[in-house]
C-alpha cells in the first residue's frame, strides 16, 4: 500500500514539473524585432552645450581639474542609488527620470558625484522651472550632494570658481 502511494506522489511530482517547464517555456522573454529606423526618419548630431555653457564648462574643469572629473548634462538619476521597499523606489525613478544637471563634479577616488552645478534660467523663472530645482534641490541634499548655482550671464574667473567649489589653493 505504502509503495502505492509513493508511486503516486511521484507521478504527480513530475506531472507538476512538466508542467512548470511548459508554463515558463511559454511566459519567457517576448521576441522583440530589432529597432528599425523608419525611413522618413532624419538624425544629425546636435550640440550638446551652448556657447555660454561650454565656456563655464571650461572655466569649471580648470578650476577644479586636479580634484573632480567634470561632466556635462547628466541625468540625475545616474548620480544617486535609490533603496526603497515596494513601488517606492519606482515612483522616485519615475519622478527624477527626466531631470537634467547642467554639470556634475565627480570624485576621481570614489567616483560619486560630490557637487552638481545649475545653471539659472532667465528671469522671471517660470513655475515649472522652480518645481524642477526644488525637486532637484531635495533629491541631492537626501543624497549629501553639494548644489551650487551658477548665473549664465555672470563672468567668472578661475580662482572664483575654485572658490566657490572649495577646491581653492588654501584647501
Amino acid at each position: 500500500m505504502m509503495e502505492y502511494v509513493f508511486i503516486g506522489l511521484g507521478i504527480v511530482l513530475l506531472a507538476f514539473l512538466v508542467w512548470r517547464l511548459k508554463v515558463s517555456s511559454t511566459a519567457g522573454p517576448v521576441g522583440k524585432e530589432p529597432f528599425v529606423l523608419p525611413p522618413n526618419v532624419t538624425l544629425r548630431p546636435q550640440p550638446l552645450l551652448t556657447d555660454t555653457d561650454l565656456l563655464l564648462y571650461n572655466l569649471i574643469r580648470l578650476a577644479v581639474e586636479d580634484h573632480y572629473l567634470v561632466f556635462a548634462r547628466v541625468p540625475l538619476w545616474s548620480i544617486v542609488s535609490v533603496e526603497a521597499e515596494g513601488t517606492a523606489r519606482s515612483q522616485v525613478l519615475r519622478q527624477i527620470a527626466l531631470k537634467q544637471l547642467d554639470f556634475v563634479l565627480v570624485h576621481p577616488g570614489t567616483k560619486t558625484a560630490e557637487q552638481v552645478v545649475l545653471l539659472e534660467e532667465g528671469f522671471p523663472a517660470q513655475l515649472q522651472e522652480i518645481t524642477r530645482r526644488r525637486e532637484i534641490q531635495l533629491v541631492l541634499q537626501a543624497a549629501g550632494i553639494t548644489l551650487t548655482t551658477l548665473k549664465p550671464q555672470t563672468s567668472y574667473t578661475v580662482p572664483q570658481l575654485a572658490q566657490l567649489f572649495g577646491v581653492g589653493e588654501d584647501e
